[in-house]
């Protein structure tokens, strides 16, 4: 058997990417064709063309197709995302994903054989595992695996695609580095000495003896060493606009230490009673991603108006245990608004009013509006003080109360970032917690207070903490330079 050559390894792999393109659903039907080349000619530009289907055999023309996709500069990642559009994440876009980061890892390596790798790099299929090597070989620019990253040999060809200073190790061969070292520590010193030895040969020819030998000391978050910066999990609830009672769920989550970089989740439709069940399954399932993530969570709702008085903040995860776990005991949970996320004309006074809160809380205050005030004065006052940050609303956002919607919007005008609500009306007792928790009139204090009034609840367990405060209150806290970025395209219904 004639020798892999680079030349022979890439037709392998186009002809691969053929065969698994004409099995695609998406692929055997004229519109779906048509839709994924309109697709890939807006993502690779005008300048690439296309082959107009005709009579002749279709994996023939998927031939053609696949080939004019190689030839553009990350054309064949542009055809999985394409096909994606209509499968999202279906067995044939993840396998067309595979041998797109294949192909990217051969021209990276160029003439270097990868395949004495993959025996031992696919070995290792902990998700836990190759998320914490992939964290530190990326130095923690790489927060999450891909969905079709199941072993390391995958993780390896993807890393490889990923950009390095010139006189720093290549996240792939610095992915090849912890994972020797992990080898070595279970035992399998044999094979982690072939990694070394190919990773050593690479170092030599991209003149990276030096990075090499210097990777160890290299500064990075070392593993295990817990950060302070929080993790997110945003869920986004967007009403679906035709049924009143269904809803997209959205979702992202954001892990990286050194930056804002939020990663979207899927997208699903559900029926409004089913939400809680969604979000349990949600966090059940972001939990497992984060299983090594030593980072504090905190959940944030992205609300429309007609949810703002449902009690998210308390809903359950763990529902089919004897005893269901409240999302309050197990993290921080803030609101968000949706109306304003969606309204860019009211994001100027928003940065403005957040920069107050951030740069100088101790200047930063708190403002309580009345019952029977008017939303157009409370705009007013609200606008002509700089300095408030938060507001007290009289009442709590009900989609019934005319009201009270007018309070919310003027809120959201004039900018204010945080505001804080009694679902329940309980009155002097909420005043009295309102009181405390914007006493200091810092975000730190925001947080803390109404952690300690919800804590506070809890310890009254299920049969007595409706009748506390702490069970009813709601704090709303838009931080406009966390913004979650575009969400995955919707899916379809979930399960209920």
């Amino acid at each position: 058997m004639g020798e892999r050559t680079s030349a022979r390894v890439r037709n392998e792999l186009l002809a691969a990417v053929t065969r698994v393109l004409t099995a695609s659903e998406t692929m055997r039907r004229q519109v779906g064709v048509d839709m994924v080349l309109h697709d890939l000619t807006a993502e690779l530009g005008p300048g690439t063309t296309f082959e107009t289907r005709g009579d002749g055999p279709l994996a023939l023309w998927m031939r053609q197709l696949v080939h004019s996709c190689a030839a553009a500069d990350e054309g064949l990642q542009a055809l999985a995302r394409c096909v994606g559009y209509s499968e999202q994440n279906s067995d044939t876009v993840l396998a067309l994903w595979r041998l797109a980061d294949e192909w990217e890892a051969v021209a990276f390596f160029e003439d270097a054989d990868l395949h004495p790798l993959r025996p031992v790099l696919e070995s290792i299929r902990s998700a836990s595992l190759l998320t914490r090597l992939t964290r530190r070989a990326s130095h923690a620019r790489t927060q999450e695996l891909e969905a079709w990253c199941d072993t390391g040999w995958e993780v390896f060809l993807r890393l490889a695609g990923d950009n390095a200073a010139a006189d720093e190790l290549p996240p792939a061969m610095a992915f090849l580095a912890v994972v020797a070292e992990y080898l070595v520590k279970d035992g399998r010193s044999k094979e982690a000495e072939e990694l070394r030895r190919w990773n050593r040969s690479q170092a030599q020819q991209r003149g990276l003896t030096d990075a090499m030998a210097g990777w160890q000391q290299d500064a990075y978050l070392a593993p295990g060493e817990p950060s302070l910066t929080p993790a997110y999990l945003l869920i986004q609830l967007e009403p679906d606009g035709v049924d009143k009672d269904c809803y997209y769920l959205a979702h992202w989550r954001q892990s990286d230490s050194d930056g804002w970089h939020p990663i979207p989740g899927e997208t699903l439709k559900f029926h409004r009673d089913d939400l809680p069940g969604a979000v349990d399954r949600l966090i059940e399932q972001t939990e497992e991603r984060w299983a090594d993530l030593r980072q504090p969570v905190i959940i944030e709702y992205i609300l429309p108006w007609e949810l703002l008085d449902e009690p998210v903040e308390w809903w359950s995860k763990e529902l089919d245990a004897p005893i269901p776990t409240p999302l309050v005991m197990d993290y921080t949970v803030v609101l968000r608004s949706f109306d304003r996320l969606r309204k860019a004309a009211w994001h100027r006074p928003w940065n403005n009013r957040w920069r107050q809160f951030k740069d100088r809380p101790a200047d930063s205050r708190s403002y309580w509006s009345t019952p029977d005030g008017s939303a157009f004065h409370l705009e007013r006052e609200l606008k002509e003080d700089d300095q408030i940050v938060c507001l007290v609303l009289s009442e709590s956002p009900r989609t019934d109360s005319g009201p009270a919607r007018q309070e919310f919007v003027a809120a959201l005008r004039a900018g204010i970032p945080a505001l804080l609500w009694d679902r329940s009306g309980s009155g002097v007792r909420f005043r009295e917690a309102a009181a405390d928790i914007v006493r200091d009139g810092g975000l730190a204090g925001l947080l803390e207070s109404t952690r300690r009034w919800r804590n506070e609840a809890l310890a009254l367990g299920p049969e007595g903490w409706d009748g506390h405060v702490g069970r009813h209150l709601a704090l709303l806290l838009d931080d406009p330079e966390r913004l979650p970025g575009p969400s995955a395209p919707a899916s379809g219904q979930g399960s209920p």
